[in-house]
């Protein structure tokens, strides 16, 4: 079974090494010694390993998962030194495979994922996946649902929809907000707002064929009370922030993804 080296044991990988595990992975997961003590909890709980050093780690693994920030790639990569063989895979926001590939080694697979920040709590989050590779998939198939994107660009584009997920938070906050000022007690409300939210995006996901203008229509009849309310935030826009919002970040991310091959360029210059 195939062997996998973390390196980067902050919260990201913690909670999909933690999925995984909860999915039926059985396979032997290999840490990075660098965070202590995210390393030495999850061997106790979840059979992990604790490798001596990054060195060690890489001559063992067969997939490198490198799941650190973006700003801390700079110092990763001088150490990350890959074979024919090795796969690596990439939670790192932003940077292309090409550029991944030829500063690990040029010959070497590289598959970018990005995992929802959720994925540890509901056990079923979605991961977004590029490019297709059926042995990576199925591992991560264990930890949730993966979406696999035809071209990179796909990619970027769909990790600025992973934002939705921190938006979506402060506008349930709000609601929950409205109904405990009105006499909900905040559990029950959180209960109404979060799972009203929750099945309406779980029929969406089911009902693939169907519009989502239709199903709204559909109950939003003439009379009803959402068709009351769907007609005043339609009346408001009230969608328009929310798309400025990803305006705002897809019109950010060139740059970001800019900067961050920039920073790349410097680390190999420092070899």
């Amino acid at each position: 079974m195939t062997t996998i080296g973390v390196i980067g044991t902050g919260d990201f990988s913690a909670y999909l090494i933690v999925t995984l595990r909860r999915g039926g992975h059985t396979g032997r997961i290999i840490l990075s010694p660098h965070n202590r003590i995210k390393a030495e909890d999850l061997p106790a709980r979840y059979g992990c390993t604790v490798a001596v050093d990054q060195l060690s780690l890489i001559e063992e693994a067969d997939w490198i998962l490198l799941a650190v920030r973006p700003e801390q790639l700079a110092s990763a990569l001088p150490t990350l030194a890959l074979g024919p063989g090795q796969t690596l895979i990439s939670a790192v926001a932003g940077i292309a495979a090409a550029e991944l590939r030829v500063a690990t080694g040029g010959s070497i697979q590289v598959v970018r994922i990005m995992p929802s920040s959720y994925i540890e709590a509901i056990g079923d989050g979605l991961i977004l996946m590029f490019p297709a590779c059926p042995e990576v998939e199925a591992v991560l198939a264990a930890a949730g649902k993966v979406l696999v994107l035809n071209h990179e660009d796909q990619l970027d584009l769909a990790m600025i929809g992973a934002c939705l997920a921190g938006w979506t938070y402060r506008f349930i906050a709000e609601l929950e907000n409205w109904f405990v000022e009105r006499g909900l007690e905040p559990n029950q409300a959180r209960a109404l707002v979060a799972g009203d939210i929750a099945g309406a995006a779980a029929y969406a996901t089911v009902l693939q064929d169907v519009s989502l203008n239709a199903i709204s229509d559909a109950i939003a009849t003439p009379g009803t009370f959402t068709k009351t309310g769907l007609d005043h935030l339609a009346r408001t826009n009230a969608a328009v922030p929310w798309v400025e919002a990803l305006e705002i970040v897809h019109r950010d991310l060139p740059a970001s993804r800019t900067g961050q091959s920039n920073m790349q360029m410097r680390s190999k210059e420092t070899r």
